[in-house]
């Protein structure tokens, strides 16, 4: 049997453009849902960035305390070692003098008797009573042996050496150090009236 299509082409047309913008609507539609997926997705990286951003800054800015702080402990660390160094001198020259009292006394005759020691920075100076000049002669020779402590020693005030003195006399000795003892100093700023002296 025989169709004829007695409608106008323009009506096909009609539903050809229809069909094509149907199809570029639902195209259109899922173009704009990918779209607002792919923002969405682009919102929560940013949204994560953000948060990572202001982590990274806090870590800076701690970062940037602890130097400050690093910063001022150096500053600080000259003085400290300044003052830690006195301190160590000035108790190893508190140690000075007993030692050499103790070396004086290893090398002094028993017989032999001090009315005074007064001790320097170079010398140690001697006043003693012997009660014989042989008495004073071994002491005399016992100094000359303590050449580690005693760069030389000299004695005065002794009487001939002729005979003995029944009461005994008095002399005196001066021995130079080998090793002068010196006062430690401080090169910061002392207390009122006391120059060199740390503020600890």
């Amino acid at each position: 049997m025989l169709k004829i299509n007695l409608l106008p082409t323009y009506i096909f047309e009609k539903r050809k453009v229809r069909r094509t913008a149907m199809m570029f609507g639902v195209l259109l539609l899922g173009v704009a849902v990918g779209m607002l997926a792919w923002y969405s997705v682009l919102a929560a990286k940013q949204r994560d960035l953000t948060v990572q951003v202001a982590d990274m800054e806090a870590k800076a800015n701690e970062v940037k305390a602890l130097e400050a702080q690093v910063a001022s402990e150096k500053a600080k660390s000259p003085t400290l070692q300044g003052k830690v160094g006195f301190i160590e001198n000035v108790m190893n020259y508190n140690l000075e003098y007993p030692k050499l009292y103790e070396d004086l006394a290893k090398y002094t005759y028993s017989r032999i008797m001090y009315r005074s020691v007064e001790p320097s920075g170079t010398q140690l100076k001697i006043g003693a009573t012997a009660r014989s000049v042989g008495d004073c002669g071994r002491y005399l020779l016992n100094m000359y042996r303590a050449t580690h402590v005693f760069s030389s020693v000299t004695i005065d005030s002794v009487p001939g050496w002729s005979g003995s003195i029944p009461r005994g006399f008095d002399f005196s000795v001066t021995c130079n150090l080998v090793k002068p003892i010196a006062a430690p100093t401080y090169a910061g700023a002392g207390g009122p009236g006391q120059p060199g002296v740390p503020a600890i």
